[in-house]
């Protein structure tokens, strides 16, 4: 018997699920590929990183309307250290569903220089990169859905973007809803 959650209703064409949220992405998305005539919202509101990408390519060419909050500022910005490093890069590589090296590309900048002891290589943040990680995880929605939405930054008190709430769907009319809703996706 499925536990009754807050917000539950009786009405058999909505379900609410508790549990791990990638066995229920994967779940859904090997159901809808099976049963093209259904549809699908997905609301992503992950503490952190929890959700892997590769439980999202389940969800691509189906009929699903997806929601995410993207953790830009208050994790995933924070796993980008200045000395040119990751933090967790497993976790990031899950995420991204890249490699490392490509997540460091894309990150930081490379540069030799010549020291006394031969060529030394360096690595610089580049700049924004809190945007830049809204722009990486829209650019990898638009390989699963025809339409993504621009990154809408949510901010602080202080105007520095903590989340980004992006839109990803395979139906367009759908994405000018969600343009209208979240405001022509403002970053």
């Amino acid at each position: 018997m499925r536990q009754k959650l807050q917000g539950d209703t009786d009405d058999p064409r909505l379900q609410f699920r508790h549990g791990h949220a990638n066995d229920y992405i994967r779940t859904l998305g090997n159901y809808l590929q099976k049963h093209k005539t259904y549809k699908s919202l997905v609301l992503l509101d992950p503490f952190g990183m929890q959700v892997d990408w590769e439980a999202l390519t389940h969800l691509k060419g189906t009929g699903t309307d997806l929601w995410v909050l993207v953790p830009s500022g208050v994790v995933l910005g924070r796993l980008l250290k200045k000395d040119g490093t990751l933090r967790y890069p497993d976790r990031l590589v899950s995420y991204f569903g890249l490699p490392e090296s490509e997540i460091v590309s894309r990150f930081y900048a490379e540069k030799t220089e010549k020291t006394l002891l031969g060529d030394a290589a360096t690595r610089s943040k580049l700049a924004q990169p809190i945007r830049r990680i809204a722009d990486l995880y829209v650019e990898r929605l638009s390989e699963l859905f025809k339409h993504v939405s621009a990154p809408k930054a949510l901010t602080n008190s202080r105007g520095v973007p903590i989340y980004h709430f992006v839109f990803a769907s395979n139906n367009a009319t759908a994405l000018k809803i969600a343009d209208y809703i979240i405001g022509k996706g403002k970053k």
